[in-house]
């Protein structure tokens, strides 16, 4: 079977507080699709077989960049070379490929730098290791889906897709038309849910509860204490969420992500 051949130029570049460093052409990058699941197999007993246990999560992992550094003197390969390492520290966004999607990396485990033979500081390939503690790819904009109740609710409906392949942290936001006292959120395809009871959220505050980060504020005050209930994530697909509440908007934020 024949495929069509397309011609296009794939980028990887690094990007810091609004900062863009691109790699050299010739960049290769290893292990983007490896993953491994917290599970592991026992043994039955008194049975053929095992039985499945854990929580069937994925773990933090790291992905290898190799790229070639080429100049035409050791001053400029010096000057390059530790460009690239700078750029390629610490905590960082990877884009590979698509401008659209990030790689959140957390650090670099290792660098090793082979120089070739008759070239020495003047050509060099570097294999760089990044730790991916937030093992996905993500998208560059987070999706927001605002509703507002004009009246109280008892499972008002929050209903959208999610295009991501891996289930992803929402943070939602409520703001009282008048007062939220008692707020009740149920993800119906998880069966999961969260309630917030706090007389304290009244117009104009604001209530977050962020589920990445495990922590909910009633704009600059901890409110965690009103909180009860699981932290909420959306499923790949459609997502339908049941607000119980008074009057005012929910925000339902989310950043997808993918396995690729």
């Amino acid at each position: 079977m024949n495929f069509p051949v397309k011609s296009f130029v794939s980028t990887l570049s690094t990007m810091r507080d609004g900062v863009v460093w691109k790699l050299p052409t010739g960049w290769s990058i290893d292990n983007h699709g490896a993953y491994e699941f917290n599970g592991k197999l026992e043994d039955k007993a008194f049975a053929h077989g095992s039985n499945l246990v854990g929580d069937m999560k994925v773990s933090g992992r790291t992905i290898t960049i190799t790229f070639d550094m080429q100049e035409s003197t050791e001053e400029e390969y010096d000057n390059a070379m530790n460009d690239a390492y700078l750029h390629l520290t610490g905590a960082f966004e990877l884009v590979s490929g698509r401008e659209d999607r990030v790689y959140h990396v957390a650090g670099c485990k290792s660098i090793k730098l082979n120089e070739k033979s008759g070239f020495k500081q003047r050509w060099g390939e570097v294999e760089v290791t990044l730790f991916l503690a937030d093992p996905f790819r993500y998208a560059t904009d987070e999706t927001v889906i605002n509703t507002t109740f004009t009246a109280a609710q008892t499972q008002g409906i929050i209903t959208f897709n999610n295009p991501s392949s891996v289930d992803v942290p929402i943070i939602a936001t409520f703001i009282p038309t008048a007062e939220m006292p008692e707020i009740k959120i149920e993800h119906v395809e998880s069966g999961q849910y969260f309630e917030v009871k706090d007389s304290l959220l009244t117009a104009p505050a604001m209530l977050k509860v962020n589920c990445e980060d495990g922590t909910v504020w009633r704009d600059s005050d901890n409110a965690i204490n009103a909180f009860t209930g699981l932290f909420l994530h959306v499923l790949p697909g459609t997502n339908t969420f049941k607000y119980t509440g008074k009057a005012g908007t929910v925000k339902i934020a989310y950043t997808a992500g993918w396995f690729i």
